[in-house]
């Protein structure tokens, strides 16, 4: 069973890791931490969304995605302070 409502935590971890990647470093280079965290966002969503789709998802791997995605979300926002 997939519920895309856990793609939220993902969707506006990777805006928060893009939004600083071009406004605070100015998108100076793709080694740069915020976008290499906003591809590994985007990577770990896609998996959820493909496993879903061919129906190969674990028991529980849910909770699993949903607390990734939390976790993601948390360094976001504290990217953003960050100087």
């Amino acid at each position: 069973m997939s519920h895309t409502i856990l793609l939220l935590p993902f969707i506006f971890a990777f805006a928060i890791f893009v939004f600083r990647f071009y406004a605070r470093e100015n998108a100076a280079s793709m080694a740069n931490l915020s976008f290499l965290l906003a591809l590994g966002t985007v990577l770990v969503a896609a998996l959820y969304l493909v496993l879903g789709v061919i129906s190969s998802l674990p028991p529980y791997s849910s909770i699993g995605f949903a607390l990734t995605g939390l976790v993601l979300l948390g360094v976001s926002i504290a990217r953003m302070f960050m100087i």
